[in-house]
């Protein structure tokens, strides 16, 4: 049986959701990129099974906080490791944020279609650090 990690990405704008996959389609070790729209579909996502390697989770979503998704990852013994990229415009209403362990970045969604370039470049020494993480626990 074959191991692929997956990077989650939990995004409810298509348009930024689009822009991320598009950016960070090339990614090491085989990874893949999943995009689910919320909160429910990702705790789905992460219980049925083990090969996310990372998440990406946008704090403002149609039902409800990022952060709630982050702290109940935190909450599941399986799950409270696995490192967590936060996109936000703004944060000032989560300063827990960066208290939380298994939050590896915060970073701010760009605010123009260009701007995503730069941030795959941005995350992806911590998306190829967590696939490669997930890959040797696999093996």
């Amino acid at each position: 049986m074959s191991f692929t990690p997956r990077i989650l990405l939990v995004e409810d704008d298509p348009q930024d959701a689009f822009l991320v996959q598009q950016h960070l389609s090339d990614l090491p070790y085989g990874g893949e990129l999943l995009g689910v729209s919320g909160i429910h579909e990702a705790q789905a996502r992460l219980m049925e099974t083990a090969d996310i390697a990372c998440v990406m989770v946008d704090l403002k979503l149609a039902d409800g906080s990022g952060a709630t998704l982050i702290e109940w990852m935190l909450d599941q013994p399986t799950l409270k490791d696995i490192p967590v990229i936060v996109f936000s415009g703004d944060r000032s209403q989560h300063p827990e944020l960066d208290t939380f362990s298994n939050v590896a970045c915060l970073i701010q969604k760009p605010s123009s279609a260009s701007g995503y370039e730069a941030l795959a470049q941005a995350l992806r020494p911590i998306v190829s650090s967590a696939l490669a993480r997930s890959v040797y626990a696999a093996q």
